[in-house]
């Protein structure tokens, strides 16, 4: 039974939440928390690990991350002082949550974000007491634009979240349609490019001058540096003043800074690996195709798959092949599917072979 401490105490926006459950590891076949399959390159593990052998552990990290800033600047073509780094995207989505949530006209603050999408804007925006308005995708996962204009204008949302390409679909706001949203709202838009470089399209990270509402979202979590928990936010000097405010002195520790900034000075490196994951995603939608499973095109480095109705069956039966994949049932508008992280070339190859040998069982 449910305390009376926590009753009186932990506000209803909390209390109704279900906590997220991030995927563990263990399994031998890991393709369920879209993390780089490869280990950095060797050259840049290598100067990474020797820039963290020179941490000072008794002395406190750079509170502005200035080094790690400066690389990140550098790489997109912005000004480091339109950069704030943080403790992956996450800490940046919950920092912005908590800075901008003033309420108009005795309403609730709210959020805009499509559906589904990745869970931690809903979660962080509810814990923080705002309203949540969703736009549901197509039924191919595309993105909707006149339905999401209209929300918009509607509902006046503090922030609007859109992850691009989007998590958990794969799937892209075409340019046009984000600039059409920038100029109607009146509340920030975050373009959340986590999955940015498996797009191949140009970042958002350099036009952050063009509109005072944008803020982007980076990470190196998806490109090999996911034990990092390096993210970056870009905006206007005065987003990021305000976001400062609220920001944790000392956010971001010196083992990552120091290993971040070597990964991104040698970034092209990195980018070679990327085009391996692009070109491997391509190939593993095309054969799931050919064997039956229903695949939705796209932009990240992952799949969303469905097989007719079979989903929760393919994913036990992919485990015990030690095989694991993200099931995510019910959800919004595709129902039951399977969210497949692109591995290497031969993980690919045995998440092939195993779910042929599953349709061939359904099939008899």
């Amino acid at each position: 039974m449910r305390s009376t401490l926590l009753d009186r105490l932990v506000p209803e926006g909390v209390a109704d939440l279900a906590a997220y459950i991030p995927p563990e590891g263990g399994c031998p076949v890991k393709l369920d928390a879209n993390e780089s399959p490869f280990l950095l390159p060797e050259s840049v593990q290598e100067k990474a690990s020797a820039a963290m052998s020179g941490v000072f552990m008794n002395r406190y990290p750079d509170p502005f991350s200035r080094g790690l800033r400066v690389a990140f600047a550098e790489l997109c073509g912005c000004d480091p002082e339109h950069v704030m780094a943080g403790n992956g995207s996450d800490e940046l989505i919950a920092l912005l949550l908590w800075t901008f949530r003033k309420g108009q006209n005795g309403s609730l603050p709210r959020i805009l974000v499509p559906s589904p999408t990745f869970a931690m804007y809903s979660i962080g925006a509810r814990a923080a007491g705002y309203d949540v308005v969703q736009v549901r995708l197509g039924a191919d996962m595309a993105f909707q634009a006149e339905d999401f204009l209209e929300k918009v204008e509607e509902c006046d949302p503090n922030i609007t979240f859109l992850s691009n390409p989007n998590n958990p679909t794969g799937t892209l706001v075409r340019a046009g349609d984000l600039e059409r949203i920038l100029t109607a709202s009146r509340g920030l838009v975050v373009i959340d490019e986590a999955y940015g470089d498996f797009s191949m399209e140009p970042s958002w990270c350099a036009r952050v001058a063009d509109y005072d509402n944008l803020v982007v979202l980076r990470t190196l979590s998806k490109v090999g540096g996911a034990a990092l928990r390096c993210g970056f936010m870009v905006a206007g000097d005065q987003i990021v003043g305000e976001v400062n405010k609220v920001r944790q002195p000392f956010n971001i520790n010196s083992v990552t800074q120091a290993a971040g900034e070597v990964v991104l000075r040698h970034f092209p490196a990195v980018l070679k690996q990327v085009k391996t994951v692009v070109a491997e995603r391509d190939r593993l939608a095309r054969v799931l195709q050919d064997a039956g499973i229903e695949v939705f095109p796209s932009r990240a480095n992952f799949l969303l798959v469905r097989a007719g109705g079979q989903e929760e069956k393919l994913w036990e039966f992919l485990k015990e092949g030690d095989i694991v994949v993200k099931f995510l049932p019910r959800l919004d508008v595709a129902g039951d599917c399977l969210r497949i992280t692109v591995g290497t070339p031969g993980e690919n190859d045995l998440l092939m072979a195993r779910t042929g040998l599953f349709q061939e069982g359904e099939r008899l």
